[in-house]
């Protein structure tokens, strides 16, 4: 059901199902095929909203920052068992930050938000057809003799 978390390096991907993963992957090749066409003012455009987008890491942060502050006031001035529920929402924080998940992270990714690497991808998709890499130049390899030579080298051979 859920996306194979031994490959996945994005933490986020890890608790989304292929069809969650298949709509999001879709909107972002959607958006890079419309800019494909596009002027670089336009590109410019789209990667400055991108940069502004509000990722899945951020959501979680906010209502975790929400609810614990929520229930330190609630704690502090109705009933200490608030408390419990700050330690709760510190908890899901912890879970999100060391394994990528959060109870309400499923929900989220339903909605369509993306994780940071998700909304990455794609600024560097439109910057790459905008030309910000052509002067690159591409690594070669090293041939079989240097790689030799550079071993015998290294231990004095």
């Amino acid at each position: 059901m859920f996306a194979d978390a031994d490959n996945e390096p994005d933490r986020a991907r890890r608790y989304s199902t292929p069809r969650q993963l298949a709509r999001i992957d879709e909107k972002s090749d959607r958006s890079v095929r419309l800019y494909g066409r596009q002027s670089p003012e336009m590109i410019d455009a789209r990667i400055a909203e991108l940069r502004a987008e509000w990722s899945l890491e951020r959501i979680v942060q906010l209502n975790i920052a929400a609810v614990g502050l929520g229930t330190i006031l609630l704690a502090l001035t109705r009933n200490r068992r608030w408390g419990l529920a700050t330690c709760g929402a510190m908890a899901f924080l912890f879970l999100h930050a060391t394994d990528g998940f959060a109870p309400p992270v499923p929900v989220w990714r339903e909605l369509g938000f993306r994780s940071r690497s998700e909304i990455d991808r794609e600024i560097y998709a439109l910057k790459a057809l905008r030309g910000d890499f052509d002067d690159v130049e591409p690594v070669q390899p090293p041939s079989e003799e240097a790689k030799i030579s550079e071993a015998g080298d290294a231990v004095g051979v």
